[in-house]
């Protein structure tokens, strides 16, 4: 009975000065595991970009019709038409490459640009213009 009465006489003792340094404590935390899983999935996301642009393979195209994706894939000078879903992947066909109409735009903007681009165009109607 006396631990119990110690334990509480403790725990109503705590000053405001105590309790404020648990608060900010508690939300340094939080920033940290914020910014570690910020970095952590920019890191991820740039090595899974890495992996993927190779220079033998390219999906040229994608077209999703319910839980089932059809890819238009370039393997050296060839394409081929596959299917995929959470059943697996298959080949459906060739494609003669000359059939295809192959839209690569070299001149397509950053995101960043598009971005202002957009905001300038919202600005515009409103009457102001964004210049960053």
């Amino acid at each position: 009975m006396i631990i119990l009465s110690n334990i509480v006489q403790k725990s109503q003792s705590t000053s405001f000065l105590e309790m404020a340094f648990q608060l900010i404590f508690i939300i340094f935390i939080f920033v940290v595991v914020v910014f570690l899983a910020y970095y952590s999935t920019k890191f991820i996301a740039g090595a899974k970009i890495k992996t993927m642009s190779k220079n033998n393979m390219k999906v040229i195209e994608t077209i999703s019709i319910g839980l089932h994706h059809i890819h238009i894939v370039k393997v050296n000078k060839q394409y081929f038409l596959i299917s995929s879903s959470k059943e697996g992947i298959r080949m459906l066909s060739e494609i003669n490459g000359d059939d295809l109409i192959i839209q690569d735009n070299p001149n397509q903007l950053p995101f960043d640009k598009q971005l202002k681009q957009y905001i300038n165009n919202i600005k515009d109607k409103k009457g102001g213009k964004y210049e960053k």
